[in-house]
């Protein structure tokens, strides 16, 4: 199940990098953040250890899963909103650009990580 979770978090990480080359090397070229290869690695190592984490806490029981499931989702939020402010505090020249694709690729995450939580529990 995990191994399938890394392949799928693997060609989405790879799917969203290359929209986001192809979009930086023609019309956002002005708006790239050299930091957002470190914001996507960021989110993908959130996303696998908040997967396996809870994956593992849904294979006992039911009370395990939703108070994992609500201290990692809360933990997850703990952390974005620190390396928001963490970039912000170093860079406030483009906060307005950082913030945006830090919500677009938020979104896009949440999204997968959802689809994907709920296709590996309902396997089981």
């Amino acid at each position: 199940m995990l191994k399938n979770y890394s392949l799928r978090l693997l060609i989405f990480v790879a799917l969203i990098a290359l929209i986001a080359a192809i979009l930086y090397s023609t019309v956002l070229s002005s708006f790239y953040l050299s930091v957002f290869p470190y914001v996507l690695l960021f989110f993908t190592l959130i996303s696998f250890l908040s997967h396996y984490i809870i994956v593992k806490a849904g294979q006992s029981r039911i009370t395990k899963f939703s108070t994992s499931f609500m201290g990692i989702t809360s933990l997850k939020l703990f952390l974005y909103l620190i390396f928001i402010i963490v970039y912000l505090l170093i860079d406030k020249t483009n906060a307005l650009v950082f913030v945006l694709t830090f919500f677009i690729l938020y979104l896009l995450f949440t999204v997968f990580e959802t689809s994907s939580l709920l296709k590996d529990l309902d396997k089981k």
